[in-house]
């Protein structure tokens, strides 16, 4: 008996070990599956070094000094854990290789400990990082979007987060997510639903230049810092519902085409003030 109980224990410490190697594998597995236009669907792996969609297929020249690699694979990571960058941009010799992706970017409850960079990426299906932690810088400068849907949910940044200039063609849902650092939607242009509720910004935010399309919420959303929207564009309605202003947020020359509805979480709460905006409804 007393040999049988050491041989079941013996090949559980096997199964285990073995089912611990398996997690971990190489970003250039990943690029191989791509390159030959296989989709991929990871759940509960390691990426142990850097992640570039660039090499995930033969670069052609768009311009002077700008390649672009077409990814026609969908693309989803479920609780996985990225050791290294994730970028999808790389420099080739004068010039910049980017993607572009013709299907989904999903990533669902992944760790992320390297930096993040989606700048200039193009994605023809529906972007998704919900439930994600970001434990360095997380870039999505440029990106252009083209899906129904993109989530940013239920994230956790703990250093910047930046999508200045990017375009999404659908609605953007922010919702219950943490920002540790500074934040910037610069000049971003959604032309769906702008939603961004039940989140905490623990430092400076930026809405300036942004351009919604649809209706914009800003519901139940605490920041604890300076936020802009200087010069900012609504071209549908605005909610302010039970948002909290650490410090007077700035609206100079910032165009409301539409219905505004503030309601302040207490009566000691600061409330936005619109002097210096304009205001193009009765």
């Amino acid at each position: 008996m007393k040999h049988i109980v050491s041989f079941f224990i013996c090949f559980v410490l096997l199964a285990s070990c073995s089912a611990a190697e398996k997690k971990e594998m190489k970003a250039s597995d990943v690029i191989k599956l791509l390159k030959n236009g296989k989709h991929i669907h990871f759940h509960d792996k390691i990426i142990t070094d850097d992640l570039c969609f660039a090499n995930a297929a033969e670069p052609f020249l768009i311009s002077a000094n700008t390649l672009q690699s077409e990814i026609g694979g969908n693309i989803f990571f479920s609780n996985c854990i990225f050791l290294g960058k994730v970028t999808s941009t790389q420099k080739v010799g004068q010039t910049t290789a980017r993607s572009a992706f013709r299907n989904n970017l999903i990533f669902i409850d992944c760790d992320f400990r390297g930096e993040v960079d989606f700048a200039e990426a193009t994605v023809n299906g529906i972007v998704n990082f919900s439930k994600s932690t970001f434990h360095e810088n997380a870039t999505f400068n440029g990106m252009a979007v083209w899906a129904k849907d993109s989530y940013f949910s239920e994230i956790k940044a703990e250093k910047r987060f930046s999508a200045v200039y990017s375009q999404f063609m659908g609605n953007l849902h922010i919702i219950a997510a943490e920002f540790a650092d500074r934040v910037s939607f610069q000049e971003t242009s959604v032309k769906g639903k702008f939603v961004l509720n039940n989140s905490h910004f623990s430092s400076r935010a930026a809405f300036d230049m942004m351009e919604t399309n649809g209706s914009a919420f800003f519901n139940y959303v605490a920041f604890a810092d300076n936020v802009n929207f200087s010069n900012a564009r609504f071209m549908n309605s605005v909610d302010f519902i039970k948002t909290i202003f650490g410090k007077t947020p700035t609206f100079d020359n910032a165009y409301f085409l539409s219905a505004i509805r503030v309601e302040t979480a207490n009566p000691d709460a600061l409330a936005p003030d619109f002097t210096n905006a304009f205001l193009m409804f009765k």
